[in-house]
């Protein structure tokens, strides 16, 4: 593993907030990501599920690069992970897992949160180079199933996805999850400012305490 991967690794599990960025509106993109780092929030996910995402990303980029990490959300392809690599971005997010997605990340440097729910997916993204594993749809089985999954799967970096809020982050925390990703409850896909602060601040605090507990 490459220095800056690792320091990007352990980055993750100090800070233990992913904020996702899934906007239908883009035009507060560069704000958006600004309020986040405003807040403390370390690591940016800007999907790209829809033609806008690529663009934003590129300026949250360029605007606050050097304030957090900032990764793309959404990859479902190794084409997707060349341009992600070219914006200058460096985590790569799926929904699922692809190991070809998974190699094509690795292969550039950048941190890899493949989307995994069931132990054979685990294996598979775990087998293919995986050492952090978005469990996703988090909500489905709760805080339990993780437990669940940590009996047999002990050493896999959990960060669940989906119904993750800063009121139920602690619980995620406590089950065994190295960190907690958190969507459009904290940022809302309609692009609006307000109230994006102190929910942002609120996430911070509420995953910042259990990393020094």
């Amino acid at each position: 593993m490459n220095d800056a991967l690792d320091l990007m690794e352990r980055g993750l599990e100090q800070a233990r907030l992913v904020a996702i960025v899934r906007l239908k509106d883009h035009t507060n993109a560069v704000e958006i990501a600004t309020i986040l780092c405003d807040a403390g929030v370390q690591f940016l996910e800007f999907t790209i599920e829809r033609p806008e995402g690529f663009r934003s990303l590129e300026r949250a980029v360029a605007a606050v690069g050097h304030r957090a990490t900032l990764g793309a959300g959404t990859v479902l392809s190794t084409s997707d992970v060349a341009r992600v690599a070219e914006i200058g971005a460096r985590f790569i997010v799926s929904p699922n897992t692809d190991p070809a997605v998974i190699d094509a990340t690795r292969e550039r440097g950048l941190l890899s949160l493949p989307g995994a729910l069931t132990p054979s997916e685990v294996v598979v993204a775990t087998s293919a180079g995986a050492r952090f594993i978005k469990l996703f749809p988090g909500g489905i089985g709760g805080v339990e199933y993780l437990g669940a999954l940590r009996g047999p799967f002990p050493n896999v970096k959990f960060v669940p996805t989906g119904g993750v809020t800063s009121e139920n982050a602690a619980s995620w925390l406590d089950a065994g999850a190295v960190a907690v990703a958190m969507g459009s409850n904290l940022v809302h896909s309609s692009g609006e400012l307000d109230g994006l602060l102190e929910r942002a601040r609120q996430s911070v605090v509420a995953t910042a305490l259990r990393a020094a507990g």
